[in-house]
């Protein structure tokens, strides 16, 4: 579909989950929209394990149902994803195979070394397949800012620019169809399936210690990593560094919100909203350096005098001071994360074992 002026772009993309559409153009030249709905599907509910966590339980039990549940919450957002009735579906999707990831990264000591190789391979592929389709949405759910942003001599531009991605997007998800009824999508979950009740059925030496022992040298060991990081960002710190760290503090997070069952709630949930609010400065920053990345790439594939090129240009330079400006914020809410009242308070449950 190619829309010929910003309204027509905003009225589609905005109801785009609301059905599907046909679009004809009468003899006047002006689209008319004509919208065929249909019942949605509603976002899957994530279950409780059939076993969870508890202070004198062997690790690797609760973990093995905490995965396995975990991996069927994404699998349930598949039909969502294949039907497209919303860009949600394949961002908790992506979130439920994210959270596997950084569990079976950090808890490493749980997994026979086979176990783990065959484990990061088969979900990273899994990964991987989604990544294009989720970049392109993110592109689309911030559509009305660029508009916003840019004058409207560039809105043409910027409107060929999403027919662009709109085109893009269309075969990314016809090839993420393809790939999720594919044999080798099964064979793959499968082999995940397989690899995790191996876990379950020979567990390691380390897997057989009591989650709260366990919990406690997990939890501290990557606090540590994440206050050493901190501490040497700053301004002139490389972007990749700032990137590494938004990472990590997802993953640490994950991990905390893991054990929250087997901690002191109220501390808990005072770190993990200390996390929150650090993860936003710093994906806000990564946002607009994936935004910027993708810019630059996109004008190598147009002429410099197209609309479409000077409208992207526009955006680079608005980006460009956006990005500078994220990332003295992210500096600022780091200084703010290592004041010793924030830091005192993962000190004070994860240092010393009387503190269980």
């Amino acid at each position: 579909m190619t829309f010929s002026c910003y309204l027509s772009v905003r009225f589609s993309l905005s109801h785009h989950q609301n059905g599907k559409f046909r679009t004809t153009v009468n003899g006047g030249g002006k689209y008319n929209m004509t919208v065929t709905k249909r019942d949605q599907l509603k976002l899957p509910k994530r279950k409780n394990p059939v076993v969870q966590l508890s202070p004198e339980v062997e690790i690797y039990l609760p973990t093995y149902h905490f995965l396995v549940n975990e991996f069927e919450h994404a699998r349930r957002h598949e039909l969502g994803i294949i039907r497209d009735d919303h860009e949600e579906f394949i961002h908790q999707y992506r979130v439920a195979l994210r959270r596997i990831r950084a569990l079976i990264n950090q808890l490493t000591p749980l997994f026979h070394r086979q176990e783990k190789v065959v484990l990061k391979k088969s979900l990273r592929q899994l990964m991987q397949h989604t990544n294009l389709m989720r970049d392109l949405d993110v592109f689309l759910l911030h559509m009305e800012q660029y508009f916003s942003l840019l004058e409207h001599q560039h809105h043409k531009g910027l409107t060929r620019f999403f027919d662009d991605i709109q085109s893009q997007r269309r075969k990314s998800l016809k090839y993420l169809k393809e790939w999720l009824k594919s044999e080798e999508y099964k064979s793959t979950c499968k082999q995940v399936l397989t690899q995790l009740d191996n876990m379950r059925d020979n567990p390691t030496a380390e897997g057989q210690l009591a989650c709260k022992t366990t919990a406690h040298g997990f939890l501290w060991h990557y606090f540590k990593q994440i206050e050493s990081q901190c501490h040497n960002i700053d301004a002139n710190s490389d972007d990749a560094i700032i990137h590494q760290l938004r990472i990590d503090c997802k993953k640490f997070r994950y991990l905390l919100e893991y054990f929250t069952p087997i901690l002191s709630l109220k501390e808990t949930k005072q770190q993990v909203l200390q996390l929150k609010v650090l993860q936003d400065s710093l994906g806000s920053f990564n946002d607009s350096s994936v935004q910027l990345a993708f810019f630059k790439h996109y004008l190598t594939e147009h002429g410099q005098q197209s609309g479409r090129y000077k409208a992207i240009e526009e955006l680079i330079d608005i980006y460009g001071d956006y990005h500078l400006k994220a990332k003295q914020l992210t500096v600022d809410q780091l200084i703010q994360f290592r004041q010793p009242k924030s830091i005192d308070l993962f000190y004070t449950l994860y240092q010393e074992p009387s503190t269980w």
